[in-house]
Formats: structure tokens, sequence, C-alpha cells
């Protein structure tokens, strides 16, 4: 068993083949974004895609708060395109091929321990802000994940104001 993760601690970096068919790093988006991550077991089943409809109900919220979603599945990319095309999701899902999931906190693939899923949350600079299983659903944890997202400060809130204002000059000129 991977050792274990807390709110504040730093979260692991991945490289998974993602729908879009690239390879997708986690410290490659966090330095855009926050990150909303949705572990889950397999591309079937009906609370899977319940929970990933949840979020692509929530993905134009989350994207206005500066939040991208990460779906992170161990199938396989060829069966996560047909659900993401399914679906219309709006968001990519990887294939964790190499098992990343579990220094997140979900059961080893032979394993039938739950969590079946995992619901995380990653700020620009890559720490975790919000780490648990998914008992209920998705939309049951969407305050909580709306709720520290939304309290993150603005990505340009570290910047020197003559930075900022040199920015904005540049922009409306």
């Amino acid at each position: 068993m991977a050792q274990s993760l807390a709110v504040g601690d730093q979260a692991p970096n991945f490289d998974l083949t993602s729908t879009e068919d690239v390879v997708l790093m986690l410290r490659d988006e966090c330095v855009r974004t926050a990150v909303v991550l949705y572990f889950f077991d397999s591309a079937e089943g009906d609370r899977v895609r319940d929970d990933l409809l949840s979020l692509a109900r929530h993905w134009d919220t989350l994207a206005a708060a500066d939040t991208r979603i990460l779906g992170v599945s161990r199938a396989k990319v060829p069966a996560l395109k047909a659900l993401q095309k399914e679906l219309h999701l709006p968001f990519p899902l990887l294939e964790d091929d190499r098992g990343f999931a579990t220094a997140y906190g979900m059961a080893e693939a032979e394993e039938e321990v739950v969590p079946a899923s995992v619901l995380a949350a990653v700020d620009r600079y890559q720490a975790l802000l919000l780490l648990e299983p998914v008992d209920d659903s998705v939309e049951a944890a969407m305050p909580q994940v709306l709720k520290v997202v939304k309290a993150l400060p603005s990505p340009t809130a570290s910047l020197p104001r003559k930075v900022v204002n040199g920015l904005v000059d540049r922009w409306v000129n």
C-alpha cells in the first residue's frame, strides 16, 4: 500500500496518456490552473458514469474558477475514448497504466477493497487541497470541491503590482 497522503501534502506527479492522444503531466497542468482529479477503476458501471456526468455538469463552474478536470482510470485509452464520446465529456480521461492512483488512496487493481473512486483537488503549487474517497457520489462532494477551488487566490496574486499593471496595459492597448 502506498504511503497515505493528507491535505497540504505535495500531490504525487504522474505522466499519463490521455484521450486527447497526448501525455499529460500533473506538474504541467498545475502551473496554469488548479486541477480536480477523479480516480476511478473501470469505464463500466452506472456509478462511474453518474460521477463523470456530474463533473461534466460542473465543468463551466470549475472553469470559471480556473480549475481543470482530469479523469484517471485503469481502463485502456480506447475504452476511455468510447466513454468520453458516449457521455460527451468536455475533459480528458487518462489511462493509469502504471498505478499512480494507488498513491492517492485507490486500492490495488487486484484488491476488492473500497474506495472504488477517489476525488482530489490540487492547487497551482501541486499541493493537495482535497483528497477523499467517493463513498456516496461526486455530486455530494461537489460543494466541498467548489469551496476549496473558489477560495484559491488569483494566479496573478503573487505577482508585483508593477508586473500586473504592465500586463494589463499591454492587454488593453
